[in-house]
């Protein structure tokens, strides 16, 4: 849980920060769709084993859990990390959208 409730926090600050240190919308627009779908992968799971006793009771809640417990944390920090470093490759280029032709 400490990875997922991580990932939530990281997507939700970027999102909200991507204004503030000008980065692209398309970007900030990333972040909040990577937040949006950790955040339903943790519900679906939540809600789906709420009252279940057993591993086996609800296959799809259990692989929503393993989804955003595991693999959305991994893929949201992969995707984090090469858009941010894209990005200031750019800043440092000096190719802002002002520049372009």
């Amino acid at each position: 849980m400490l990875a997922a409730s991580g990932t939530l926090w990281v997507l939700f600050s970027l999102w909200v920060l991507g204004p503030y240190i000008d980065l692209p919308a398309a970007l900030t627009r990333t972040f909040m769709a990577m937040l949006v779908t950790e955040m339903v992968a943790l519900l679906a799971w939540s809600y789906g084993t709420e009252f279940c006793d057993s591993r086996t009771c609800a296959p799809l809640a259990q692989a929503a859990g393993v989804a955003a417990r595991i693999d959305f944390p991994i893929l949201s920090l992969l995707v984090v990390v090469a858009l941010l470093v894209r990005w200031s490759r750019r800043v440092a280029a000096g190719v802002t959208p002002s520049s372009r032709p």
